[in-house]
């Protein structure tokens, strides 16, 4: 089982406490159809049986919190803020070894729950808070993420030299650079040209079908100059970790991503066993996604048309594909897209 700092959070949590209740608070379970959009992380709530009312985090003690928060600050996370929550619930963020997470008491302190927060319009509430509690990260961070990139491919700006013959195939083949985050591997002298329209980055688990959805109708805005940089994650369920290591350690992980995505949930999806350094990559992109405060695949970052960073959860609308990627609306012909219209 991948081990990774949301698991990390919730087993402190969950040690503070001496019942655990399972609650199964995934958006697939809602009627509405953008609820559906949306493959959250597990939710628990954690029961308590004592009665103790909450405070200001900078005016009360640890002993004067509700029970559940001042047990796992004594276990080792730490406290930035709390606020109020809808349906009369108070939010805290926690945090640990730099990682955060939501919890939510109840009004009468008896429970602490952990995990993604739906409403009954299917708006996962815990993704706005976290936008908004949060420490604000920065989007150069995801340039650190092990990515594969698909769609535009820089071009190397050739030096001027005296007109000669038109040169072969083989003299002007570039290097293969589809390395674990496809970086252009560009040397110093020669820089690239005709940047791509936008790079968009979307984590995503391999078992998850709303991110399926999610690359098949970015496929268009890809024709049409976009990046997209895939970061993939496992967490949905036992198989995530297979797929994703098969991904990561193609020899063309651009081929492999395209051709799990094209047999998702068949057989044929490939699988692989997972090398230490893929473990490592998968762990270092779930701390970089729970960073950004997306709690379910597919997430998707960009930056808009005032380089404002964005942060969406779920698959969009296919209107929004437009405003994420700043093209024109492109045809989407593919019937199981219809029902995002």
């Amino acid at each position: 089982m991948l081990r990774h700092s949301f698991l990390s959070l919730t087993l402190v949590l969950a040690c503070t406490l001496s019942q655990v209740t399972q609650a199964n608070l995934n958006a697939p379970e809602m009627s509405d159809e953008h609820s559906e959009s949306n493959s959250t992380l597990a939710a628990e709530a954690l029961t308590n049986a004592e009665d103790t009312p909450a405070n200001n985090v900078e005016s009360e003690s640890v002993l004067e919190l509700p029970a559940p928060i001042a047990r796992a600050i004594e276990q080792g996370m730490s406290l930035e803020s709390q606020f109020i929550a809808e349906s009369d619930l108070t939010g805290w963020v926690l945090s640990l070894d730099g990682q955060y997470t939501l919890v939510y008491t109840t009004p009468d302190q008896r429970t602490l729950i952990s995990g993604a927060i739906i409403n009954d319009a299917g708006e996962n509430l815990s993704e706005r808070y976290a936008r908004q509690y949060f420490p604000k990260p920065d989007f150069t961070l995801l340039e650190q993420a092990a990515y594969i990139s698909v769609g535009y491919q820089a071009p190397v700006a050739k030096a001027e030299v005296p007109e000669k013959k038109p040169s072969t195939t083989a003299e002007t083949a570039s290097a293969d650079t589809n390395t674990a985050n496809n970086n252009i591997e560009v040397p110093v002298e020669t820089p690239l040209t005709e940047p791509a329209q936008k790079v968009v980055y979307a984590f995503f688990d391999p078992n998850c079908p709303f991110c399926q959805l999610t690359w098949k109708a970015f496929i268009p805005y890809v024709a049409q100059g976009v990046e997209v940089r895939w970061i993939p994650v496992a967490f949905l369920n036992a198989s995530s970790r297979a797929k994703s290591a098969a991904i990561l350690q193609a020899e063309q992980p651009e081929d492999a991503l395209n051709e799990s995505m094209q047999t998702f949930g068949s057989e044929q999806q490939a699988e692989a066993s997972i090398k230490d350094r893929s473990r490592r990559q998968l762990q270092d992109n779930m701390k970089l996604m729970q960073r950004f405060g997306i709690q379910g695949t597919p997430g998707i970052i960009w930056l808009d048309a005032n380089n404002e960073m964005q942060i969406r959860s779920g698959m969009p609308k296919l209107h929004e594909f437009a405003e994420i990627t700043g093209l024109p609306e492109q045809a989407q012909t593919a019937p199981e897209l219809a029902r995002f219209r």
